[in-house]
Parts: structure tokens; sequence; C-alpha cells
């Protein structure tokens, strides 16, 4: 690869990371509190909302699947534009199926970027830096997130106390217990959350900027056709044994965790912790998945990566249960779900660098973007199944109702477990550490 090569890889690679950023500090908002507006002004909305997590990443798999055709680039660029245009959106009208676009435009904007990055980052990266290059992008993300979950309670309390001329503190306390609010407190609690959404556009603009300076050429994503030069997906990627496989890992993994990662501050609120707390615990996890993942280079290089992958994911599940049973610790309620929500959250995303990297060696260059449009797509249909699950059954108050959050935890325990097995038993021999030999896809 010559030296103006790799400068142009490592300049759209830093482009990126900037962007992504920025787009972390965009689903922090979008897993706090927007989840806890919808909650306030579209109930219906918020218990579905990994179907609508579910619908984005199909419609961003599709996205993503068009790569070869537009090019990096154009798609990437519609994430910001897509979530600016929904906080617009969502501060001129409360009505119910506004919010539905809303909450869909958002997840999008975000999903985006995770469904693009394993092509995108495989195509300006070498074998050798590849873990590192991945590493450095997601936990730089979640340092995004984290910022934006960590100034996000605060802020909602912040103006729900000037809305209704109160103290902060006394404001902290209402929040501990949304079932008691009066009208005015639920009408002023609402539009404190969309005063907070409103501020987050400044966020979808300087996630744009970098974009716009991506430098990139089609022998970056052109794939070389004979005759037919149409795209779209290619199925033929599920008769490798490995990359069928993983999808099923996958999408147990991801059915698992649409049970419970979307609904954090929800479940929180329901044992009765304030809404600022719950997003200091909410930021704790994020803060987890930073420390975590800046250690995963070395637990692949030490372990393997397949190893890390599975044990990782199994060292997870106690902390599951201990947040799924926080209330059981009785004053030492919150410190027990603080400790679960780091540690669960740091160790299952501390390989998260590994699995976005990972199956793009399941596949050649010019099948990567359709791989990583499958892997989405049965991403999509888990989470859209979580949310039926959820919203019909499982937080239903004509079955399970707030116990439900509970349930999901131990369901997710068994989920996990079974994905740890399948992950450990088939991909450890051939696929636990690289094999770097005549890596030509750096050439593009």
């Amino acid at each position: 690869m010559s030296e103006e090569l790799k400068k142009r890889y490592k300049h759209n690679s830093n482009m990126f990371i900037i962007s992504y950023i920025f787009m972390g500090i965009m689903s922090g908002m979008a897993f706090d509190a927007l989840v806890t507006f919808l909650n306030q002004a579209a109930p219906s909305v918020a218990a579905s909302y990994s179907t609508y997590m579910g619908i984005a990443t199909l419609l961003t798999a599709g996205l993503v699947a068009l790569a070869p055709k537009l090019g990096y680039k154009k798609i990437l660029i519609s994430g910001p534009v897509l979530t600016i245009l929904a906080l617009v959106l969502v501060n001129v009208t409360g009505n119910t199926f506004v919010i539905m676009f809303v909450t869909l435009s958002l997840l999008a904007g975000v999903v985006l970027f995770d469904a693009i990055l394993p092509p995108f980052l495989t195509q300006y990266t070498s074998v050798e830096e590849r873990d590192k290059v991945f590493s450095r992008t997601l936990y730089t993300n979640v340092i995004g997130m984290t910022l934006a979950t960590f100034s996000g309670g605060m802020l909602i309390v912040s103006r729900f106390a000037s809305r209704l001329g109160i103290t902060y503190g006394e404001a902290k306390s209402l929040s501990a217990n949304i079932d008691g609010f009066t009208e005015a407190q639920n009408f002023a609690y609402t539009l404190a959350h969309k005063d907070v959404l409103l501020m987050f556009l400044i966020v979808g603009v300087l996630a744009l900027l970098p974009l716009l300076l991506l430098k990139e050429v089609k022998a970056d994503y052109e794939v070389s056709t004979e005759g037919d030069t149409k795209q779209k997906i290619d199925w033929k990627v599920l008769g490798n044994k490995y990359a069928l496989l993983y999808l099923v890992y996958n999408f147990l993994t991801r059915f698992g965790a649409s049970l419970i990662t979307p609904y954090f501050s929800v479940f929180l609120g329901t044992l009765g912790i304030d809404r600022s707390t719950v997003s200091t615990l909410v930021t704790a996890q994020y803060a987890a998945m930073v420390i975590f993942m800046i250690f995963s280079p070395w637990l692949s290089k030490t372990f393997g990566r397949v190893v890390s992958i599975g044990a990782l994911a199994a060292l997870s599940i106690p902390f599951m249960l201990i947040i799924g049973n926080g209330d059981k610790f009785g004053s030492m309620m919150v410190l027990a779900v603080g400790i679960g929500l780091f540690f669960r959250s740091g160790l299952m995303n501390a390989a998260n660098p590994i699995v976005q990297s990972l199956p793009m060696e399941f596949v050649t260059k010019e099948l990567r973007p359709a791989y990583s449009s499958i892997i989405f797509l049965s991403q999509a249909v888990a989470q859209t199944l979580a949310g039926i699950f959820t919203a019909a059954f499982l937080f239903n108050s004509a079955f399970f109702g707030q116990g439900g959050y509970r349930i999901a935890y131990y369901i997710t325990a068994v989920i996990y477990s079974i994905a740890t097995i399948i992950i450990l038993t088939q991909f450890t021999k051939k696929f636990n550490r690289p094999k770097v030999k005549n890596d030509k896809e750096e050439a593009a």
C-alpha cells in the first residue's frame, strides 16, 4: 500500500471516528432521555421501543447493502440528517404519529453508523491494526454516550425545576415518583424532555461536518461486475457455515439484549430510583463500556478473539441477575444495581470491537457490505420480535406488567448462555487467532 493511500485511509478512519463520537452522544440521548420522554408522551411507543429499533435496523441494513453502488459517504451523511430532522419535528407537535416517525428517524440515524461500521473500517484499516482501530472507534463512541446520559438526566431535572418554578432538589425528589405527578407536573416533565431533546440539534450538526470531509474514491466501495451491474444483497454468503452460525449467535444475543437494554431507565424508575440517579447509574454503565473496551486488543491478543467473546458474555450473566433482583438488596439497592450495571455492561461490551470485526473475515471484500446488511437484518428481526414480545406479553399489564422488567433479565441470562455455547464450540478452533496471509484487501 502506498504512503498516499495509507494517509487517505487514516484520514477517512479519523473522520468516521470523530463523527461517531457525536453520534454516540446522540445514541446516549436515544437510549435515555428519549425513552423516558416516550414513556410520558407516548407510552405505547415506549413499550414497543425494541420494535422501532428493529425497523430502524432493517431500514439501515438496506442502505448499507447499497454501499457498493452509492459509496459509504452518501449513506453516512444521511444519518445525522435524519436525526436533525427528527429533533426539529419532536418540538413542533406532540402528535403520536409524529412521535412514532421521530423515534424511527432518530434510531435509524444512530443505528446506521453501527451497521456501516464493520465494512467501512475493514476497508480503511489493515488486518494488523484492525482490532486496535475498532476498539478506539467503539470506546470513543461510548464516551459520547456517557456524556449524553450523564448530562441528560440532570438537564431534564433542571428544566423540570425551571418550568415548575421550584428548586433542583425538589424537582429531583418529584421525579422519583412519576406515577404521583399532578397533571401540571406531568405536562412540565414532558416539556422538560422536549427542551433537552432540542439541545441535541447541535450534536447532529457536529456529527455531519466530519463526514463532508471524507475522501472517497470509487475503488473503495465499487465491486467490479461483468454484465449486470445491479447490486443487491448476495444471499450466497449464507452458504458459508460460519457466516450462518454467526447469524444465529448474533440473533440470540441481540434478542436477549433487546429485552433489557432499551428499558434500563424505565426499569430503574419502577424500583423507585429518582430520574437524576437513574441517569448517573446509566452513565456508570457507559463508563464501564469505555474502560473495558480499552482492553479489548489486549484480551484478543492474550486469550484469542473467540474465547474473549464467549468468556466475557458468560461472566456478565451473574450481574444481569443482580440488576433484576436489585430491590432485594434493601438500602443497598442503588449500589447493587450500579455494580450490576457496571460489570454487565463492561464485560459484555469489552469484546464488542472483536464482535464487530470478526464476522468480516467470514466473507471476501466484495461481500462485506452484503454480509453486514444480513447481520443487521437478523438483528432487525430479533429486535422487532423482542419488541412484540415485550409489548404484547412481558410488559403488558394483562400479564406481567412492571414485573416483566425483572423477568426479562432471567430470560436474557438463559439466551446468553446458549449463545456462549455456540460461539465457543463452533468458532474457537478456526477463528480464535487471526491469520495474516497475503492480505490484499487494503489495495482496493
